[in-house]
Parts: C-alpha cells; structure tokens; sequence
C-alpha cells in the first residue's frame, strides 16, 4: 500500500494532465465517448499506483506512450503529405 504524502497532491495533478490530454485527443479524433476515454485513463492510473506502489515509473511509462503516440501522428502526417 502506497503511502499519501506531500507528492501525492502533485501525482493526481499529473495524471489529471495526462487524462486531459488523453481526452482531448479521443475528442478530435471522434471517439463515442471521449469522457469516459479521459475518465478511465485517470482511475487506471491511479489504480495502478496503488496496484504496483510506486507513481514515478508509472508516469514516465504513460509519458513514454504519449510521446511515441505523438511521434506515429507526426510520422502519419508526414508520410500522408507526401503521397
């Protein structure tokens, strides 16, 4: 069981970035229920805080996704204006 301490305010305001983020991605890409995309990412990774005790690699994993997620949009584009 993962401790609650002053980090803990700090890890909720990141995993509400990335669930932001998340959200707004599945919006501009027309998912059904962007809402419950950006909902879910955040109770996951919360969860999975408690389930694996620790935050600090759990956030650089999610990171890690996001970017390469970026980097195949960007390479799509690419390759799709160059067609």
């Amino acid at each position: 069981m993962p401790a609650f301490g002053v980090g803990t305010p700090i890890f909720l305001v990141v995993q509400a970035l990335i669930s932001w983020f998340v959200y707004s991605e599945a919006k501009k890409y027309g998912s059904r229920s962007p809402v419950v995309v950006g909902a879910s990412v955040f109770v996951l990774g919360v969860g999975l805080a408690f389930v694996f005790s620790t935050v600090i690699e759990l956030v650089v994993v999610e990171l890690l996704v996001i970017l390469i997620y970026l980097l195949g949009v960007h390479a799509a584009k690419r390759r799709s204006a160059s067609a």
